[in-house]
């Protein structure tokens, strides 16, 4: 197993390399792809970021700890909402303006270099714990499928994503995404009833029948542990709506071929999301509960791959592990180039508009060697089991831009005062609350109090302050619609065209 997963990133770190050496070395194709990718990479590139070790370790894991009450947390969708409203006008913005992140947009958008540094500073401090997660479900993943330490994985996987991404950039990571993708999705998905078959289970509902048996609460709200009260419910249905404003999943927007791409890899996403969620929801609360339990915290993170080394041949754990690291891997290539991204663009050069492509290059790397460097750090400290430290950690931070990007793109009359004061008061009460003083959360889940007190302070804050020129309310409100338009109009006269042509030929 262990020379099956070096040789997997020999592999990968050789298809990043022979990705870059095709690609123009251009900061633009480096970081953005060329902006170039089309529906079909879009779709891999963008949902396994989100589809990680958390995934396939995580996910199961805090269900088969507290209950179907996590499912809330996958109910809206919110992709739909990201690539048909607020997509376009990011992907218009950087495609008339040369912007390299929806940081950058907000930075100009609100007139302040200040408030780019630290929105910036925020959204790559939050990377940390999600990207701490892949290296920490690598290292469950090998501890429990061959003995080594967990350590030993967890270093692995950190060395292993920073070659990748340093060396290949955006493209390389897109088609890397591809595979890795086609990897987790057979594993994850097939695998589960060959354990079912292989343990004797022929009913799924003699199965849940048999598991609530064994642990009352199992399959019902509020779950056997009493989790899912309504206030950590509606926090966690708030968490998983604000998906959108994580950093790795709306930086696609600016790197899409179109606004057509992003219309076309949207219904993907939302077929695949329900049977994803159906399947690690019988995984967790149906089939582990009945072959390993008695796990409890942590321990149950690694519920699956227990599962699947008790009832399946040795090569089929070993693969499984595989399926794991590409999974990890394919969330943490995605979510370090961002993190590189706001590290030169956002954070190093912030407000200067000509720089050198060798410059930006080279602090993009420079940020994501301090990203994984800070994830390993967490990953060893491990604070909190897998699917606990997106949902109240990551999640939470990466929401707390959400005002200042909502009212950017939308609001004219949003200040720069209005995102700083609101962002930052949302920061700081989600800190404190969630490791310092906890009824500072007043017993909500931890999303809830720093989202509803950032709004409300960017909202009054924005009202009593200077709003932006009206030059740059015209550059980024009315030029964009009006270019959408045309830009629209001119993609249904090519569809036209095309479907003349086909019906002549």
């Amino acid at each position: 197993m262990l020379i099956a997963i070096f040789i997997l990133g020999v592999c990968l770190v050789l298809i990043s390399a022979y990705g870059y050496r095709l690609s123009s070395k251009s900061a633009a194709d480096y970081m953005m792809a060329g902006r170039s990718i089309g529906a079909f990479v879009l779709f891999f590139y963008v949902y396994f970021a989100i589809s990680s070790t958390w995934s396939f370790y995580g996910f199961p894991g805090t269900v088969y700890n507290s209950g179907p009450g996590f499912l809330i947390f996958f109910a809206f969708f919110p992709h739909a909402f990201l690539y048909i409203f607020l997509g376009p006008r990011l992907w218009a913005a950087g495609k008339m303006y040369g912007l390299f992140s929806p940081v950058q947009y907000l930075g100009e958008r609100y007139e302040s270099k200040t408030l780019q540094v630290m929105l910036a500073l925020c959204m790559f401090a939050f990377l940390f714990p999600y990207l701490g997660i892949q290296s920490i479900g690598v290292g469950v993943g090998l501890a429990a499928a061959t003995g080594v330490p967990f350590w030993v994985g967890a270093v692995y996987m950190s060395v292993l994503m920073i070659l990748i991404v340093v060396i290949g950039g955006t493209r390389a990571v897109a088609w890397v995404n591809v595979l890795l993708g086609t990897v987790f999705s057979v594993c994850f998905i097939g695998f589960i009833f060959w354990v079912a078959s292989n343990a004797g289970i022929s009913s799924l509902s003699e199965a849940a029948a048999k598991a609530t048996e064994m642990r009352p609460g199992q399959l019902s709200v509020p779950g056997p542990l009493g989790m899912w009260d309504p206030k950590n419910l509606i926090g966690l249905a708030i968490a998983g709506a604000t998906v959108f404003a994580w950093p790795h999943v709306i930086m696609g927007t600016m790197q899409a071929k179109s606004v057509d791409v992003m219309r076309k890899m949207t219904y993907g996403m939302l077929g695949f999301s329900l049977i994803f969620c159906g399947v690690a929801w019988v995984w967790g609360a149906i089939i582990t509960p009945l072959l390993v339990p008695g796990l409890e915290g942590t321990a149950a993170d690694a519920v699956v791959q227990l599962a699947i080394s008790s009832y399946l041949p040795a090569w089929a754990s070993a693969l499984t592990v595989l399926a794991v690291v590409a999974a990890a891997l394919s969330t943490s290539a995605t979510q370090l180039m961002v993190a590189g991204i706001f590290a030169s663009r956002d954070i190093v050069h912030a407000g200067k508009n000509s720089v050198k492509d060798s410059q930006l290059i080279s602090w993009t790397r420079i940020g994501m060697v301090v990203a994984v460097a800070g994830s390993l750090l967490l990953a060893i400290g491990r604070p909190a089991e897998l699917g606990l430290m997106l949902s109240n950690i990551a999640s939470p931070g990466f929401a707390q831009w959400l005002p200042a990007l909502l009212g950017g793109i939308f609001w004219a009359r949003g200040t720069k005062s209005g995102a700083a004061v609101g962002t930052l008061a949302g920061v700081v009460l989600l800190i404190v609350g969630n490791f310092f003083y906890k009824p500072l959360l007043m017993g909500f889940h931890p999303i809830v109090v720093p989202l509803v007190i950032n709004m409300i302070l960017y909202v009054t804050v924005s009202l009593v302050t200077t709003p932006v020129s009206e030059s740059t309310r015209k550059k980024f409100f009315t030029d964009i619609d009006e270019w959408l338009l045309k830009t629209r109009a001119e993609e249904r006269s090519e569809e036209i065209k095309a479907t003349a042509a086909h019906l002549g030929n």
